[in-house]
């Protein structure tokens, strides 16, 4: 393996061996050829047009355009700084030229004021080290250590030009990256892929495109575990990686005898970031005898035990040597300037070496690290951290941390338990679900004064579980059971799967995002064992866009019809948005009894509130009538706009379309067409939908067009169009759409272009990033939108009578979320009274069982 560094152009060199016309990345029905890939290279880094050699933060998501960026500022001699998600405070830290985001086929250049710091010649990459919970920690890594790991990964796994693999992992983690690295090293093609590997689309490309070679980390194949594993299985497969954490040994023997059967190869394999992404493989032959080893270095490394103090001769900290060892750390702009520091690797591993067989077995860690979700985290650090912040308000404060790679456990005196939580959520980016606090009388201690961490984890543990007793968000099926009402939830269920519908998502997402920290743009049909905690570490969380229209929706109406101003257009904004969740929710349902429950189910939602509501009041105040009653006022009321029976034309309208859609699409030919081409089949409705409020389809008031459910219908569509774009061709028609059809309606321009630009912001960004201290407030009044809606016109009056406007206005929205908190209360625990009555049956007859509505 010999290797001539000194004038190496990375991005070219990893290609040295590639066939020009041989394929190197797939996509879908598209293949780009190494040759084709150069020219792409070559003109994205003339569209990045960056200053000569310079630091540029690169994020996105798993795409071509990605892989294409990031050899371009390879081959450009910049320095990529991968991130995922959370790349803000890199930018902040690392004064890059650029920040590129990749977002499909999209990149996006945010040039940054530079402060052109000197780079060393021989940097070529930086990673995180998933790293310190202080300041940002970066890995410097140098053209040597990328071609040289390359190279030894592709020895060691025997890779050749007749090898696919494919992105089953972030092409920001070193893990993923290493894959895409070995792969063009050997002149082998990659399948390029974003979804999940219990997805259906991805096991679809690996049959499609004959993948020989797959990776994964423990979580991968505890999902396929419970998701079912021969999904992966194929003539064409032949190697199967495991990294990025330890795998019981049992699964490894599992694997590797499944592996067997599949006529492939279970390889487990060992690395850090610090030295480029792999140090050990255990070759596929010794996984059985040795299911509890890392194995032997990788060709060109080299491994060895340091002595530790405290430990028996045959255990030391393990050591690594070889040309894939890091230059250094970075913890400043000003390290970018240094060369090599590192010839060898301390891993912070102990390990016992079986000379016999020469494997090495990892059995345990020297230091105070722990690393949960792959975020290696000083526990000490994280305790003085922890007492730093909280010393000025309570300087009698006590805190201690322990924990390992699943959980974290703080005990604090005289601090608040929540804070605390808070303070360790922020400093780690961890999710609440990861991180137990409970509060001390005192922090056990030795007899020699130190802490006892033993006693504080015991501590921890039993108060925390008295606390989870009371807490329905335990994990993530106790939560679908809380918000959605089902007795059984499976791992491989969803949220759309089980009944959950648009009225149910807000709340859902807002208990989802405390107990996992984050949860991806499509979580309503995620598998439950796919919805895990993830490291969240910026200040700007994400929120849906649906939510925030929903929340700013319902704010305009209630203030328009109080008159503290005027700014009309809420009402059928929620409309689109509307039909954008149903397109979401049931859209993802192909049984056609189980879409038939959900779209009753969604229709009575709304339905049995508002009726009730309108009973109390023609009870109660002699409001209303029966045709608002039976949701049949838009047709058969009176015509007078002025009059109180208008007050629910958006209930009806949304019950008439949600009853329309559902029967539609137990059509079996309309199904199979909207399946099918479900872009083009809802142009198609819309096209239908707008003769509904063309002049001639008026059917009485002028006025009372704008209420009618066949004259609004087309903004419901409207919203299920762009739920239904998601190529960048169809955002751009979907945009086209907006612009055109929307405007016009009212006759009053500023109320058409709100509606026009909520919707415009909802075809290009079904995320927003918002302030923290702003997604309370909007999470409360978007799961409360539809009582607001309902009580308003009943409760403003009474209030406004003894209130000046703003303060009444308040109210408002104030008893509509207290009246959605108490009907929520109380059907859950209608529900579990229901659960816990017992069940009767005839004598001498066995007792039925009861069965799950979806049965």
């Amino acid at each position: 393996m010999s290797l001539d560094l000194s004038t190496s152009v990375v991005g070219r060199d990893l290609r040295a061996h590639a066939d020009p016309h041989a394929a190197a990345l797939v996509h879908g029905d598209r293949t780009i050829t190494h040759g084709e890939l150069d020219d792409l290279i070559v003109r994205r880094l003339a569209e990045l047009d960056l200053p000569a050699r310079s630091v540029a933060v690169l994020h996105g998501t798993n795409s071509i355009e990605y892989v294409v960026t990031y050899l371009a500022l390879l081959n450009g001699g910049h320095v990529p700084l991968l991130a995922g998600e959370h790349h803000a405070p890199l930018a902040r830290a690392w004064d890059p030229a650029a920040v590129i985001a990749v977002d499909g086929d999209e990149v996006y250049v945010d040039r940054q004021p530079r402060r052109r710091t000197p780079l060393h010649p021989d940097l070529a990459l930086l990673l995180s080290t998933s790293g310190s919970t202080g300041g940002p920690k970066l890995v410097r890594l140098s053209a040597r250590n990328l071609l040289s790991n390359a190279a030894s990964i592709a020895a060691s796994l025997r890779l050749s030009p007749a090898d696919r693999g494919i992105t089953s992992l972030p092409l920001h983690y070193c893990y993923g990256l290493s894959v895409l690295h070995s792969h063009l090293h050997a002149g082998a093609s990659l399948v390029i892929s974003d979804a999940s590997i219990v997805d259906p689309c991805f096991r679809t490309a690996l049959r499609q495109h004959r993948v020989t070679n797959l990776a994964g980390v423990p979580h991968t194949f505890e999902m396929l575990e419970r998701c079912g594993a021969e999904s992966i299985a194929g003539p064409s497969l032949r190697l199967i990686t495991q990294a990025g954490g330890r795998m019981a040994p049992a699964d490894v023997v599992r694997w590797s005898r499944r592996a067997r059967e599949w006529d492939a190869e279970f390889v487990v394999m060992y690395g850090q970031t610090e030295a480029t992404a792999r140090i050990a493989y255990l070759p596929s032959t010794m996984a059985e005898a040795h299911p509890d080893c890392i194995g032997i270095a990788v060709p060109g490394g080299s491994l060895r035990l340091h002595p530790v103090d405290g430990h028996p001769d045959d255990i030391g900290e393990l050591v690594y040597r070889g040309d894939n060892v890091m230059m250094g750390y970075a913890e400043h702009p000003s390290d970018l300037a240094r060369g090599a520091e590192v010839t060898e690797l301390f891993t912070g591993d102990l390990a016992r070496h079986h000379a016999g067989d020469g494997v090495f077995q990892i059995v345990g860690r020297r230091s105070r690290f722990v690393k949960p979700l792959g975020l290696r985290i000083d526990l000490d650090h994280l305790q003085a951290e922890l007492a730093r912040s909280l010393a000025d308000d309570t300087p009698e404060v006590r805190i201690a941390v322990t924990g390992d790679d699943e959980r974290l456990r703080i005990a604090v005196v005289a601090a608040p338990v929540d804070r605390v939580l808070d303070q360790a959520r922020e400093i780690t980016g961890l999710p609440a679900a990861r991180l137990a606090v409970a509060e001390a009388g005192d922090i056990p201690r030795t007899e020699s004064g130190k802490i006892d961490f033993a006693a504080v984890r015991r501590a921890v543990d039993d108060a925390s579980a008295l606390v989870d007793e009371t807490l329905p968000d335990r994990s993530v099926s106790d939560l679908f059971r809380t918000v959605i009402g089902v007795r059984d939830v499976q791992p491989t269920d969803t949220f759309v799967s089980l009944g959950g519908d648009s009225m149910g998502y807000v709340e859902c997402s807002i208990r989802l995002e405390a107990l996992l920290g984050h949860v991806p743009n499509d979580w309503h049909v995620t598998p439950v064992s796919e919805l895990r905690p993830v490291v969240q570490r910026t200040r700007l969380p994400r929120v849906d866009t649906t939510v925030l229209l929903r929340a700013l929706g319902i704010c305009l109406v209630v203030g328009t019809h109080m008159g503290l101003f005027f700014f009309p257009g809420g009402a059928h904004t929620l409309l689109a948005v509307a039909g954008y969740n149903l397109a979401r929710f049931m859209g993802s349902i192909d049984d056609g009894a189980r879409r038939w429950r959900a779209g009753l189910r969604t229709a009575g939602r709304v339905a049995l509130p508002t009726a009730t509501w309108v009973a109390i009041g023609m009870i109660a105040f002699g409001a209303y009538s029966t045709t608002t009653l039976f949701f049949v006022n838009n047709y058969a009321g009176p015509e007078s706009h002025a009059d109180d029976h208008w007050h629910f034309w958006f209930m009806e309208a949304f019950i008439h379309l949600v009853l329309l859609t559902t029967a539609l699409l137990a059509i079996p030919s309309v199904r199979r067409v909207e399946r099918r081409w479900p872009f083009r089949a809802a142009l198609v409705a819309l096209t239908v939908s707008l003769v509904g409020r063309m002049d001639w389809a008026i059917l009485g008031d002028a006025y009372n067009q704008r209420f009618r459910t066949h004259s609004i219908a087309f903004y419901f569509v409207v919203g299920w169009l762009i739920a239904q774009s998601t190529s960048r061709r169809e955002r751009w028609v979907a945009t086209a759409v907006c612009v055109v059809v929307v405007p016009g309606f009212f006759g009053y321009s500023p109320r058409d272009w709100f509606i026009a630009g909520a919707l415009l912001l909802l075809v290009w960004r079904r995320e927003l990033r918002l302030p923290r201290w702003l997604l309370q407030p909007i999470h409360l009044i978007a799961m409360a939108s539809m009582w607001i809606l309902i009580t308003h016109f009943t409760l403003w009056p009474i209030f406004s009578a003894r209130l000046a406007l703003p303060q009444a206005y308040v109210l408002t929205l104030a008893a509509g979320i207290a009246v959605s908190w108490a009907c929520r209360l109380l059907s859950r625990l209608a529900r579990s009274t229901v659960r816990t009555l017992p069940t009767r049956h005839l004598p001498g007859a066995p007792p039925c069982a009861l069965r799950p509505l979806d049965a």
